[in-house]
């Protein structure tokens, strides 16, 4: 009898793990057989684990998808159900609004934990008709005219920078990305609370915000290619309960939230909170207390620190360029115009918005300054879509190969792979427009960037504000030929000489 059921035992262990086998192995079958009229890595096409994997070890996505299109051409299956592009005629079809494909999961990991509870922003929602609902109560708040009532809040932080600057010894080399790391976060929360931080004052990081910033995108990019294991592993339910602490912007969000309602029964005032509150008082069913914490922490986060990575790569660009040439070019048209300085320093917008030169120069830094996390969006066209002349299936994911795509000698010309603002200044209105769209600086289409308006009234101000006040010599300038974790790796030391008046 023992014998016997010894091998009962023996065949159930047979017949189970031949199920297990099959089962994987027609799974595996369905993953290849979605997509495999497009060419692409065989491995790739197996498992996302295999990219993971090559990601955790210190690799970039983005350089596999461009070794891949080397290999495979325009059109590269990139994952089990993912399809990347290096067409930029593809950009109006995935990312434009005729047709709208949600966010992908890959941005599932960009969703943050406040006192332990996932909280999703306008950046990680998939729901595209929540997406709208909310825009439709807050978009009029991130407009050019609406941020520019805020102006004197931007030349008050453009101000406490010049001041700070102009206190340094005579001859002394300026880690200038760290002091416009300052600027940028004192801006934001000045404009977020009307109160700065107090980054500049300091002149220090006072609550090691910026490692918590850059992280945020570093741990996205970790993470992209395995959304359902990092929600597995860490945002379970013993994970949220074990997460006490939140990160410092996340914190001081909250804090001023409580702050603010508690004083206010009526949301009342100029700043961004004000706007958010006042949004989610006419709109509760929309826009949640928690909706108005997660608005204003990405705002911070992400304004912030793409604001500051991009005036301080616009500086070490043009410092870096050969003989300082495009550098000398933009100083002689700031400083030819005779713009007005403030009181404070700061030189108003009116003054910097149309100069040629200095607009190149943002546009320049924009299409250089690629992200390299991922940008995918789910086909969701009942029977599927064609791209690019190519079929994808629904339910698929869709994204391009941003490297690829500023690569790009047709729509940028054949220096596209250099640095080189006068790009923009040679062509027509048209082509600069199907030029801005391909370099998806704020992204493009229905999900563009809200704070695009911002970004470009702050970069501008500062440029023209410290190259009026400032003679710069560059010391360590121009790019180290690497990655800094989310973007291209440069450095920015300058000595810095007032001008006198």
């Amino acid at each position: 009898m023992a014998y016997l059921s010894s091998i009962s035992a023996v065949n159930l262990t047979i017949a189970a793990s031949t199920v297990l086998v099959l089962s994987l192995s027609v799974t595996l079958f369905r993953r290849y057989w979605k997509l495999r009229h497009i060419p692409g890595p065989f491995l790739a096409s197996c498992t996302d684990l295999w990219a993971a994997i090559r990601v955790w070890r210190g690799q970039y996505y983005h350089d596999m998808l461009t070794e891949w299109h080397a290999k495979y051409g325009p059109v590269v299956r990139a994952g089990p159900n993912r399809v990347s592009f290096a067409d930029p005629d593809t950009i109006p079809e995935i990312y434009g609004t005729s047709l709208i494909y949600p966010k992908s999961d890959s941005y599932r990991p960009m969703e943050v934990l406040a006192k332990g509870d996932a909280v999703q922003s306008i950046i990680t929602i998939r729901d595209e008709k929540r997406v709208t609902g909310i825009k439709r109560h807050i978009a009029g708040g991130f407009s050019q005219t609406q941020w520019l009532k805020q102006e004197d809040q931007m030349d008050t932080t453009i101000s406490a920078l010049l001041n700070q600057l102009r206190k340094k010894p005579a001859g002394m080399v300026i880690p200038l990305r760290n002091w416009l790391g300052f600027w940028s976060f004192d801006t934001l929360t000045s404009l977020a609370f009307s109160k700065s931080r107090g980054y500049l004052q300091a002149g220090v990081d006072i609550d090691s915000v910026f490692p918590s910033a850059a992280g945020r995108f570093g741990y996205w990019r970790k993470w992209a290619l395995a959304p359902q294991l990092e929600s597995l592993l860490l945002k379970n339910w013993f994970m949220q309960r074990a997460q006490t602490t939140s990160t410092p912007i996340a914190q001081l969000a909250i804090e001023r939230v409580q702050d603010r309602t508690a004083k206010e029964k009526n949301a009342t005032g100029r700043d961004l909170l004000a706007r958010y509150l006042a949004a989610s008082q006419a709109a509760p069913d929309v826009i949640g207390p928690k909706d108005v914490i997660a608005l204003t922490i990405t705002t911070i986060h992400a304004g912030s620190e793409t604001t500051a990575v991009i005036a301080s790569m616009a500086l070490s660009m043009v410092l870096g360029s050969k003989n300082t040439e495009f550098f000398r070019k933009l100083e002689k048209e700031i400083l030819d115009a005779e713009l007005p300085v403030g009181e404070n320093g700061a030189i108003a917008f009116k003054d910097v918005e149309h100069l040629p030169y200095l607009d190149a120069v943002v546009r320049e830094t924009l299409r250089w300054s690629i992200n390299p996390n991922m940008n995918s969006r789910t086909v969701n066209t009942p029977g599927g879509a064609t791209i690019c002349n190519t079929f994808i299936p629904e339910g698929a994911d869709v994204m391009v190969s941003s490297h690829d795509i500023k690569n790009c000698t047709w729509m940028f010309g054949p220096d596209a792979s250099v640095y080189n603002p006068e790009r923009w200044i040679r062509v027509d209105e048209q082509k600069r427009r199907d030029m801005e769209r391909s370099a998806m600086g704020f992204s493009w289409g229905r999900r563009v960037c809200m704070g695009q308006h911002l970004a470009r009234i702050q970069m501008k101000k500062l440029l023209a504000s410290l190259i009026t006040a400032f003679e710069i010599e560059p010391v360590r300038v121009g790019e180290t030929g690497k990655w800094d974790g989310n973007t291209i790796a440069f450095e920015l030391e300058v000595k810095l000489t007032p001008r006198k008046a």
